[in-house]
């Protein structure tokens, strides 16, 4: 249905946003572990964690998420299928209670393939990094101490710092 490289194939299939490879999430949703993602991603390296705080943005989406996943059953229930008022509210919280543990996956995939961008080219990016970083340890510095040379960039992108 969706193709390596959009947006919804990493989405949806909770996928690293850079390489399309990586799992987002180390245990399957059923283990209700919900927020077992590993730090980095397992192929490209991503650190999925931009800064510190980074996560916030994906629980006002998992507030969007959930609240019109939950005004459509009620307005469905209500004026499509005209259940009671008991019934409704057994129907929302059902719904309520079975997406939570989806939607609080879901919404962080949404807000980290929003702020990263998948990059076809990463594993030549992520070897000339490599390759210059043992070309600055064979002068005798040390890239891991400067952070232009560690830096994945603003939001993942690869820096464009000439050092690199």
């Amino acid at each position: 249905m969706f193709n390596k490289g959009d947006k919804l194939y990493s989405i949806v299939g909770m996928k690293c946003p850079r390489c399309h490879e990586g799992e987002l999430w180390r245990s399957p949703l059923y283990k209700m572990k919900l927020y077992d993602m590993p730090e980095n991603c397992p192929v490209c390296g991503l650190k999925y964690e931009q800064e510190p705080g980074f996560w916030y943005g994906a629980m006002y989406m998992a507030y969007t998420f959930s609240s019109g996943a939950l005004l459509i059953v009620m307005l469905v229930t209500m004026l499509v299928l005209k259940w009671n008022l008991t019934n409704i509210l057994i129907a929302v919280g059902v719904t309520a209670v079975i997406g939570f543990s989806y939607n609080a996956r879901l919404s962080r995939s949404a807000w980290l393939n929003m702020n990263v961008s998948y990059n076809p080219n990463w594993k030549k990016q992520n070897e000339a990094r490599e390759k210059k970083k043992a070309e600055l340890r064979a002068q005798g510095i040390d890239p891991d101490e400067t952070s232009s040379l560690t830096s994945q960039g603003h939001h993942g992108f690869e820096s464009d710092n000439k050092i690199l």
